[in-house]
């Protein structure tokens, strides 16, 4: 509770001790001096002791010290002279900016008595800066329409001096154009300005560089300079201009699309969107802008789609470049279209005949036209068709030809004639076209019908379904119609017995076969008949064809047991003696099946038996035979039921009952009685193996001979076969081939035989067939030349190929009659021949080799032309010209022309007996021709616009035609024009962009309108509506079009009409005249007449001083009545001072106002900054923006500390622990502060200046208390909120030596393993003095143990610095188990005070003794022997081993292990006790002596061990058990005879085995040696076979060998055996 009472007092204490201070002035009246900045460190300033009026060991005796705001010391005190100097270089910029004067507050601190006095130190400034501009390169953007006299300001320069330092004046580097003017700032600056004296052009002129030089008043003048650059904005006062007026080119009607015609290029004198050109048509017509398009950006001309000129030779286009100003330039662009071949021509049938009567002779087929639209070469045509075709091609008249047949036809040989028309034009490339023509021809009755096959064979299967679909038989005749349609039916049967009407029926109309009824395998399985084919012609006309019907088995028939019988009477009984062997026979089941095949295939099954297992019957016989011995245990009667099934899907069966009886007595064996035979069944399992390898290597013995026997026998008969050779295996040359055909190879191979050296294996492989090089092969190669014929070899295994020729293609595509001609048919087969298997004869050599001479004819003939009749007409005039005949356009259909009758001077029956017809171009009818009155009439209503396009005149030309005879006359009809097509603008809104500065009469091109109708029908004439500011002129075109241009007839102002629509109206000339209409909309472009203004002149803001960055400070607008670019404002701070510059930030687009830094009250108060708005035509407004920075208590208040006091004595009251100060750089509450510290200290805050505080102690301080404090010192401002600074010091109090050491622990345990080795650490003690520094320091130290007998000097030392315990000596756990003793710990203090603790040493067991054998006694005397009886039973104790271990715990416990015995395993010692007994019986074989060595082994860590011997004697005597007598071992030893057969057998057969095996492997070594020395062949290479052709040229080899070939006459396949 004596802490909260005091807290109050003290309180009231510092309030009151501040009031009192306020009230009075301490220190008097301030002292002030001056500098000038920029003096070195170390320069005098003043004699403060002087100032003072004090001594010069006065200063020292009162402490003095000066005191600088902040953590910098700017000043210091000389002690001894008193003197005020400075302890570095001022610099009056950096400390003060741009306050002026410069004054630094200081405070002189005397500590006794405490006082302070204030002073101030003022820095005079000194010219050490030169102006500086922002910007190295200060850009001007300035319109070249600027007037005269117009003020540019520019950039100033900054100085970081004050005064007359700072810039005084500018200048500005000589220039025609420029004058400068230095005027006053508002705030004392002066700024320049730019004046122009001297109008600008940017076309001679678009940049100027100037050089702006600030000058300060300092003495000398500093300088500093600024390139300005000047960019001439340009305004659009120049229209594009083009390179040429005309430009004319030529372009291939072939050139794709996207092709390049022609660059046209315009320039313009002015820059940015006045100098961009954008090209476009103009005026163009309609064909042109759907055929070209124009790329707006680079002028280039390219195809929209392909050309034709055939439609149109030339265009002729006007093409427009437009700036972004509005103004234009033009220019003429005229496309010539090349002609190219890209027409092919073309063929329009008037009059066609399909069918052709057989004999009818010089028959029109056709009337055709040919044309093609090309012009020159490409134009001219050529006419024909294939070759030998009974058709004739004639010129009727120019363009018109007549195909008619050469003579009668005949549809037997030929029943379709397919005609191709080749047309083809004379130019580069050709082109041809080709019409297809088909020609049928009647036919008659002249051919039977032919069926597919002479004879057919027919399966059907037994048991069928009635009207069962058998098969088909088919027959066809060539005939056509009616004559074509066969009839089918059943012709009577050969043999009268076969009742054929009743088994198949035939369907007349396709020749399906029927079967009427079931049929049965085992009645009928076979028969034949004839089928008639008859064809419906007159007459009628048949042929027949033989059909064979196999029927085939089903499984209908189940099995039939023929014995036993089973008639139902007596059962049959067979009767089995008892003594039957395994194997028996007792009987055979006979059955038959009536179906054939598998279907008769009978299998044998038990289904069921009274005993089964002892009967079996064999699948495939039906025996049935005992399966094992009978027994007497075995019943008497048996009755077995066997199935017999056949092999049919599905399977059929029966079941016979068979009886069998066991009977004993006669033939009865001698038969072992059961028993024996088990026994005797009883085999050694060494005697089965022996066995089954005896008869597997005898097999394998006899198979090898016998495969060695066959192989010869095989090899000879083979050679026998092939040979014809008397020596057998000769030796005949390798590079001889068999192509005898005597084998089953249908043609003659050549074989590459490939022998590696040293290798044994060969390999044949198949190259080719074998082709001799000979007057045939060139023969071939001939024929096939010629691509009208394709041969190929013929080949079949019964007859021998022929060289036939298959028809193909001649030139006109048609294909012969006959499918295949046979070049040879019999003869003797040359040698060549005989390779290819191709038979020929040389009666067929001169027949093919005319056949070959007649292709080449064939190939080098032209095709027939029709030139010469082409010229011939051409010359003569054939047929006479008609009208000209006119109509008018759109004409209603029917309307009547002319009379063709009566222009021909033919009647009216004439023209219709004639068969006159009219023949338009094209394929559309215009004109039609009525034959009862010869009037030419109009077909359908005609439109000239669609007709012949632009063209002024329009004609139609046609061709009047007589069938009988043919006569053709050329006429032609002209379609006049009239109005009935209004004129069109291609745009329903034409946009004109016309700049408002345009001069008066300047003209405007406007888009012409388009009319489809021609003369006077087109357009004559424009107007425009009614408007203050245009007119309309019309105009004529080169090419006779007229189009409109507008006039300016008084200035545009776009700020007061930005936008003129307007209606053009195009009239044409018609009666009555019909006109369109389009919109014209003129966009009025700006230029840059109108500056921008600001909304106000002057923005006053008010801004916290804490707002965060990015802050809105202000939203600056102004306006410009421009648009577009010249309307576009862009805003920035003009002229803005370094500071305002980094921390304001201005939007150029939206004028938004924004904080770049925060600002801060403290450093500066307010911001004034002029705001720019600048037009994209480089006029600008200003305003005036003024920034007030509102205070808010963003500062808290600061702590500098100017004298500290630590440690502080214990006893020592009163004393002063700190000096300090404290201040807060805001103003107004925010920068009122109250001090204070921590409550339930022995401290006090005491005031002694204005915010100058000492803390001194309240009363004497206890160390043993409290060492330390740490008190904060808390100063709080009045602002809202109140913001807080804390000040940690840390109070140190100096010790007196009053505590005694204390050990951690009243005792210790240390655990310490035996035979250590010396000086081993074996523990710490720690002790602890609360006191510091020296009287802090421990001392240990070992105290006089209590035991006097134990000799602690010898056995443990102590470290005395940190009391650390060693082990002087090894410890012996046997010896000394444990000890203990004191320790103690002393201080250093004056006096001394110490301490003790007891120490306990526990020494632990290491495994340090071996085990010590006790018994038996191992002492080098005779040793000790244990007595066994020989009648010991297993387990008996022969003895027990005692042994010792000196050690303790687990290192003491011992086992026990036998280690050798001179008989392993009869004797056995327990692991845990040492007794050693016997491990079995003991038998007279035992040795009587035996010796046993014993291990017995600890349990420690590494285990140690001793060894015991024991000797054990075997004695006879008491207690003997019966043992077995040593022969019975001896008889079990006994070999079975058989074995030993068995063994020599094996042996036997195995070496024969191999003996053979190495004799044959030796005799074929030997052989082919002996062949290899004898080289080849014991045969001269005499007279071979004429089958055989030499291929050495083209094998491999280099020698010749011998192979055996076997070839199997008849298989299918050649085998080929190496031997």
């Amino acid at each position: 509770m004596e802490m909260p009472l005091l807290k109050a007092p003290e309180k009231r204490q510092v309030t009151a001790i501040i009031i009192l201070l306020l009230l009075w002035e301490v220190g008097g009246a301030t002292i002030k001096y001056s500098v000038l900045e920029e003096r070195d460190s170390g320069s005098f300033v003043a004699n403060l002791a002087k100032d003072l009026g004090l001594g010069l060991g006065e200063l020292a005796a009162r402490g003095t010290r000066i005191l600088s705001k902040g953590n910098k010391q700017h000043l210091q005190l000389e002690q001894k002279s008193g003197n005020l100097l400075l302890k570095e270089k001022l610099d009056r910029e950096e400390l003060c900016r741009d306050t002026d004067p410069c004054i630094l507050h200081f405070q002189v601190l005397l500590k006794n008595p405490l006082q302070f006095i204030q002073g101030e130190l003022q820095l005079r400034d000194v010219n050490d800066h030169a102006p500086e501009f922002l910007e190295q390169e200060i850009l001007l953007k300035i319109p070249e329409s600027s007037h005269p006299g117009t003020a540019f300001p520019l950039k100033i320069a900054q100085d970081l001096d004050v005064g007359s330092n700072t810039v005084q004046n500018y200048t500005i580097s000589t220039n025609t154009h420029f004058h400068l003017i230095t005027r006053n700032h508002s705030d004392g600056r002066k700024h320049p300005e730019l004046v122009l004296d001297k109008a600008l052009d940017r076309e001679e002129e678009p940049e100027l560089r100037l050089t702006l030089t600030a000058l300060d008043g300092g003495s000398p003048p500093r300088t500093g300079i600024s390139h300005v650059l000047i960019v001439v904005l340009d305004i659009n006062d120049n229209a594009p201009q083009f390179d040429q007026l005309l430009y004319e080119v030529q372009v291939s009607e072939n050139s794709p699309i996207g092709s390049l015609v022609i660059t046209v290029s315009a320039r313009d004198l002015d820059a940015g969107t006045h100098g961009e050109l954008s090209y476009s048509f103009f005026q163009s017509s309609n064909q042109g802008i759907q055929v070209f398009e124009i790329n707006s950006g680079t002028g280039e001309i390219r195809l929209k789609r392909m050309l034709n000129f055939e439609e149109i030779q030339s265009y002729s286009m006007e093409i427009e470049a437009s700036d972004g100003g509005g103004l234009s330039g033009k220019c003429t662009v005229v496309v010539e279209v090349m002609d190219v071949n890209d027409n092919a021509p073309e063929l329009i049938t008037s009059l066609l005949t399909s069918e052709i009567p057989e004999n009818t002779p010089d028959t029109v087929v056709a009337v055709f036209e040919i044309s093609d639209p090309d012009s020159g070469d490409n134009g001219k045509m050529m006419c024909f068709i294939q070759d030998h075709l009974p058709f004739l091609l004639k010129l009727t008249l120019e363009n018109f030809y007549t195909l008619v047949t050469e003579g009668a036809l005949d549809r037997e040989r030929q029943a379709e004639y397919n005609i191709t028309i080749t047309v083809t034009d004379l130019g580069t490339p050709r082109l041809q076209t080709q019409h297809n023509i088909t020609v049928l021809v009647s036919d008659v009755n002249d051919n039977a019908p032919a069926f597919t096959q002479t004879s057919y064979t027919l399966f059907i299967r037994e048991n069928n379904s009635p009207a069962l679909h058998m098969g088909s038989v088919s027959a066809t005749d060539t005939d056509a119609g009616a004559n074509a349609q066969v009839t089918y039916s059943l012709l009577p049967p050969q043999d009268p017995s076969l009742p054929l009407d009743s088994l198949v029926s035939i369907n007349a109309d396709n020749g399906h076969l029927f079967a009427l009824r079931a049929l049965d395998f085992e009645a009928l399985q076979a028969f034949e008949f004839l089928v008639g084919a008859t064809d419906r012609g007159s007459p009628a006309l048949s042929s027949q064809a033989l059909v064979r019907v196999q029927v085939l088995d089903a499984n209908d028939n189940a099995p039939f047991v023929l014995y036993p019988l089973q008639n139902g009477s007596a059962p049959c009984t067979e009767l089995v003696p008892r003594a039957a062997e395994p194997g028996y026979l007792v009987s055979k089941v006979v059955a038959v099946d009536g179906d054939s095949g598998q279907n008769a295939w009978l299998s044998y099954q038990l289904l069921k038996a009274t005993e089964p297992g002892l009967f079996g019957v064999w699948a495939h016989n039906g025996e049935v035979r005992t399966a094992r011995l009978l027994s007497e245990r075995d019943a008497a009667k048996h009755r077995l039921l066997l199935l017999v099934k056949d092999n049919g899907e599905p399977p059929l069966s029966a079941s016979v009952t068979l009886h069998v009886l066991l009977v004993d007595g006669f033939s009865q064996p001698y038969l072992p009685l059961p028993e024996a035979a088990a026994d005797a069944a009883q085999t050694d399992p060494l005697t089965v193996y022996l066995v089954i390898a005896l008869a597997s290597v005898s097999s394998l013995f006899l198979f090898s001979v016998l495969a060695f026997i066959a192989v010869r026998l095989c090899r000879r008969s083979r050679a026998g076969l092939v040979g014809g050779c008397s020596v057998p295996e000769a030796h005949f040359p390798g590079r001889l081939v068999d192509v005898s055909g005597t084998g089953t190879v249908s043609q003659s191979y050549q074989y590459e035989v490939c022998l590696g050296g040293s290798g044994t294996t060969s390999e044949f492989k198949f190259l080719k067939p074998i082709i001799s090089n000979m007057q045939f092969q060139s023969t071939v190669r001939e024929v096939e030349e010629y691509p009208a014929f394709q041969y190929r070899v013929l080949h079949s295994s019964a007859e021998p190929a022929l060289l036939e020729a298959a028809p193909g293609e001649n030139n006109g595509g048609q294909q012969e009659a006959h499918s295949q001609t046979k070049f040879c048919r019999s003869g003797r087969q040359d040698r060549a021949a005989r390779i290819l298997g191709i038979h020929t004869c040389s009666s067929c050599e001169p027949n093919f080799q005319e056949r070959a001479m007649e292709i080449g004819w064939m190939r080098n003939q032209r095709q027939r032309l029709v030139l010469i009749s082409f010229v011939l007409l051409s010359m003569s005039g054939v047929g006479a010209d008609l009208g000209p005949y006119s109509v008018v356009e759109e004409t209603e259909r029917g309307f009547f022309v002319a009379n063709l009758g009566k222009d021909l001077g033919l009647g009216l029956t004439e023209m219709s007996r004639r068969g006159a017809r009219i023949i338009s171009q094209g394929r559309k009818e215009h004109l039609q021709l009525k034959l009862q009155t010869g009037d030419l009439l109009i077909n359908e209503k005609l439109d000239r616009e669609e007709l012949c396009g632009s063209a002024e005149t329009c004609v139609l030309h046609f061709q009047v035609l007589m069938e009988n005879p043919l006569e053709i006359f050329q006429a032609e009809l002209r379609v006049k024009d009239i109005n009935d097509h209004s004129p069109v603008f291609s745009e329903r809104e034409m946009t004109l962009k016309i700049p408002e500065n345009s001069p008066l009469g300047m003209a405007f091109p406007l888009n012409n309108a388009l009319d489809l109708d021609v003369g006077s029908n087109n357009v004559q004439n424009y107007k425009i509506s009614p408007n203050p500011h245009f007119q309309v002129l019309t105009h004529n075109r080169s090419d006779g079009r007229k189009y409109p241009e507008l006039v300016l007839d008084k200035e545009l102002d776009r700020e007061k009409e930005p936008e003129i629509t307007l209606t053009l109206k195009a009239q044409d000339g018609g009666s009555p005249p019909r006109s369109g209409t389009a919109q014209v909309r003129i966009e009025v472009v700006d230029i840059n007449d109108n500056a921008p203004q600001f909304g106000q002149p002057l923005y006053k803001v008010h801004v916290p001083e804490n707002s965060n960055v990015g802050s809105l400070v202000a939203t600056v607008s102004a306006s410009d009545l421009d648009s577009g670019v010249n309307g576009k404002l862009v805003y920035s701070l003009f002229q803005p001072s370094e500071d305002t510059s980094k921390t304001l930030e201005v939007n150029p687009t939206t004028g938004e106002i924004r904080l770049r830094k925060q600002v801060d009250f403290e450093t500066v108060r307010s911001y004034e900054v002029d705001i720019k708005a600048t037009d994209g035509g480089g006029l600008s407004g200003k305003c005036t923006l003024y920034l007030q920075v509102v205070d808010v208590n963003d500062n808290a208040p600061e702590v500098t500390m100017s004298a500290l006091t630590s440690p502080i004595p214990e006893n020592s009251p009163e004393i002063v622990v700190a000096v300090f100060s404290v201040s807060d750089p805001d103003s107004g509450d925010n920068g009122k502060t109250i001090c204070s510290i921590q409550d339930g200290l022995p401290f006090l805050l005491k005031p002694s200046a204005k915010n100058f505080y000492t803390l001194v102690t309240k009363t004497a301080l206890d160390r043993e208390k409290r060492a330390q404090y740490n008190i904060t010192i808390a100063v709080t401002d009045m602002g809202s909120p109140r913001l807080r600074t804390e000040h940690n010091i840390t109070v140190l109090v100096s010790d007196v030596n009053d505590n005694a050491p204390a050990f951690t622990q009243t005792s210790y345990t240390l655990f310490i393993r035996e035979n250590n080795s010396p000086a081993l650490h074996m523990g710490s003690v720690s002790a602890t003095d609360t006191d510091a520094g020296a009287n802090a320091q421990v001392t240990y130290s070992l105290l006089p143990p209590q035991d006097p007998s134990l000799p602690l000097d010898s056995l443990v030392s102590i470290n005395a610095d940190n009391g650390h315990l060693f082990a002087l000596r090894a410890l012996d756990f046997e010896a000394l188990q444990a000890f203990e003793f004191l320790v103690g710990a002393t201080d250093r203090g004056s006096p001394a005070l110490s301490s003790q603790a007891l120490v306990r040493v526990q020494v632990l067991d290491a495994n340090d003794n071996a085990p010590f054998v006790l018994y038996p006694l191992q002492n080098g005397s005779a040793p000790c022997t244990e007595l066994v009886p020989r009648a010991a039973e297993p387990g008996y104790l022969v003895s027990k081993v005692v042994a010792v271990d000196g050690d303790s715990g687990q290192n003491a416990w011992l086992s026990y292990q036998l280690l050798k015995a001179t008989e392993p395993g009869l004797f056995g010692v327990w692991a845990h006790n040492g007794e050693v007994r016997t491990a079995r019986l003991l038998s007279e074989r035992d040795a009587a002596k035996h010796r046993l060595l014993l291990l017995v082994k600890d349990n420690g860590e590494p285990p140690l061990s001793a060894s015991v011997t024991l000797h054990v004697l075997l004695v006879d005597g008491f207690s003997q058990p019966y043992l077995p007598l040593p022969e019975a071992a001896a008889d079990a030893a006994q070999t079975d005879p058989l074995t030993v057969y068995l063994v020599i057998a094996l042996a036997s057969v195995s070496s024969l085995f191999l003996f053979s095996v190495l004799a044959f492997i030796a005799v074929r070594l030997c052989r082919r040696s002996r062949a290899g020395l004898v080289g080849g062949c014991s045969v001269p290479e005499a007279h071979f076979p004429g089958h055989l052709v030499d291929v050495s040229g083209t094998g491999t080899l280099s020698q010749s060998y011998q192979y055996e070939v076997c070839l199997m006459g008849g298989m299918g396949t050649d085998e080929f055996k190496f031997l």
